[in-house]
């Protein structure tokens, strides 16, 4: 959330503000759990967010990296090599701000986006059939405002490791254990306990 800049969305104000509500209707905090998901890859933060209340947090990518991930190697190798100078901030196709890493593809839709847009029309034929991948899809719908790719096109040539087709997303922040892709078990040791095991 560092780029909204606007602190009302940073975990410790939401999580208030949650339990807030949950207090004014009545309800205990450990009824529902609460998960922080987003740019968490310390354990530092992983302390903040439980002292703050969070039952649990929820990472991805430092998890998709690890050796035992089972996603394509160059996928693995894609995110975790991403430097903060490789990360893109773009519309999605669901209309919503998304981040990548600038893999060939990406750079080529960027420079192309403005004029794709302009020309955006609602076509179904556009989908793969039967995928129904999204609700709102800016390439489908004919949303100008919205991406205009199909993003089950590109999130398949990214798990088949098709590093200049696919779209491969990743947060701004650096990854635990330097982006290294090391066992899960080493992954837990720093988040839970701030230790790196030395190699």
């Amino acid at each position: 959330m560092q780029e909204v800049g606007d602190r009302r969305y940073d975990f410790a104000p939401v999580l208030e503000g949650i339990f807030a509500v949950f207090a004014s209707l009545g309800i205990e905090r450990e009824r529902i759990p609460l998960i922080a998901a987003g740019g968490i890859h310390t354990h530092a933060q992983l302390r903040e967010l439980a002292d703050l209340g969070a039952s649990a947090v929820q990472l991805g990518t430092p998890f998709a990296v690890s050796l035992e991930g089972d996603a394509h190697p160059n996928f693995k190798r894609v995110l975790a090599a991403a430097g903060p100078e490789d990360i893109v901030t773009f519309m999605s196709v669901a209309g919503l701000p998304a981040r990548a890493v600038a893999t060939p593809w990406l750079r080529h839709y960027l420079s192309r986006e403005k004029a794709l847009q302009s020309h955006a029309k609602a076509d179904l034929r556009r989908c793969v059939p039967k995928a129904q991948c999204l609700t709102v899809c800016g390439l489908r719908d004919g949303i100008a405002s919205a991406g205009q790719f199909c993003i089950a096109t590109r999130l398949a040539h990214a798990v088949h490791g098709d590093v200049k087709k696919g779209i491969f997303f990743r947060g701004a922040e650096p990854l635990p254990l330097a982006g290294a892709m090391r066992p899960v078990a080493e992954l837990f040791d720093y988040l839970l306990a701030g230790e790196l095991a030395p190699h």
